[in-house]
C-alpha cells in the first residue's frame, strides 16, 4: 500500500506570491488615491463655478438696479446709483461696492409693510454694499428706509460666497452725455455720479482644498496684480460688465 504524499507551497512559492499581493495591493491604492484625487479637483472645480455664479447673480440684480426710480417724473426722488462708500482697496486689498435704488421690497427681499395712498406696497431706498472680509467672504451690508436721512440697517456684513481673494471695480463714464461710456475710472474718481453708467467687476476666486501643484502665480484682476501663495488651490480669473438700470434718466 502506497503511502499518501502531502503537497503545499514550499517557502520559496509563498514568497513569491506575498510578493505579487503586496504589488497588486500598492496598485489597487495608487490607483484609488489617484482616483480620489481626480474626484476633489473635479468638486473643486464644479464649486469654483458655483462660486463664480452666485457672486455674479448677486452683484448683476444689485447693479442693474441702482438709481432705479418708480416715478421718474419726480425729480426729487431721484438719488445718485453709486454710495458715497464705494471705495478702493477697503478691505482685504478689495474695493468695496455701494449702490442704492428705490424699491418697493426690503433687504431680506420681503414686500413693504408700509402702504402707499393705493394701498400698494411703498416704495423705500434700498442701500447695499459688497465688500470682502477678513476671511475671504464677499459680504453685504443693507439699509433701507424712506429717506436717506431715515435708514435702518436690516443687514450687517452678511457673507455670500466663500473663497474671494479679490474684488475689483471700474466704472464706465459717459463723459460727453452721448449715451456711450467713454472711460473707465477708478471709484470717486469720475466726474459726475450720474454720469457713470456701468459697473466692471474683477474677481479671483479661490477652492476650499489643495488639488494641484503647489506653485504660486500672479494674476491681473483690473487695475490690481494680486500674488497668490504656492498652496495648491485652484483659482478663477473672472471679469463680467453690468449697467446701471437707473443711469439714464
Amino acid at each position: 500500500m502506497k503511502a499518501c504524499q502531502q503537497t503545499g507551497m514550499t517557502l520559496l512559492e509563498l514568497l513569491i506570491a506575498m510578493g505579487l499581493t503586496s504589488l497588486l495591493m500598492l496598485g489597487l491604492f495608487h490607483f484609488a488615491s489617484a482616483a480620489g484625487s481626480s474626484n476633489r479637483l473635479m468638486e473643486n472645480q464644479a464649486m469654483l463655478q458655483d462660486q463664480l455664479r452666485v457672486t455674479r447673480r448677486v452683484l448683476a440684480r444689485a447693479v442693474r438696479q441702482a438709481g432705479f426710480n418708480p416715478n421718474p417724473w419726480q425729480t426729487s426722488q431721484s438719488i445718485n446709483p453709486l454710495g458715497e462708500g464705494t471705495v478702493n482697496s477697503h478691505n482685504a486689498g478689495s474695493d468695496r461696492l455701494v449702490v442704492k435704488s428705490w424699491s418697493d421690497r426690503n433687504c431680506f427681499d420681503n414686500l413693504n409693510p408700509v402702504k402707499n395712498t393705493e394701498g400698494d406696497p411703498a416704495f423705500h431706498i434700498r442701500e447695499s454694499a459688497f465688500d470682502v472680509s477678513n476671511d475671504g467672504h464677499l459680504t453685504r451690508d443693507c439699509r433701507y428706509g424712506p429717506a436717506l436721512s431715515d435708514m435702518t440697517t436690516q443687514i450687517r456684513r452678511q457673507g455670500l460666497v466663500p473663497g474671494i481673494e479679490s474684488f475689483q471695480l471700474l466704472f464706465g463714464e459717459d463723459t460727453d452725455a452721448n449715451g456711450n461710456i467713454d472711460r473707465w475710472s477708478l471709484a470717486q474718481d469720475w466726474g459726475e455720479g450720474n454720469s457713470v453708467k456701468g459697473v466692471r467687476v474683477g474677481l479671483l476666486l479661490a477652492s476650499q482644498d489643495s488639488v494641484t501643484d503647489p506653485v504660486a502665480h500672479i494674476y491681473r484682476v483690473l487695475d490690481e496684480t494680486k500674488s497668490t501663495r504656492a498652496d495648491g488651490k485652484l483659482r478663477l480669473n473672472a471679469e463680467f460688465v453690468f449697467a446701471l438700470r437707473g443711469a439714464d434718466r
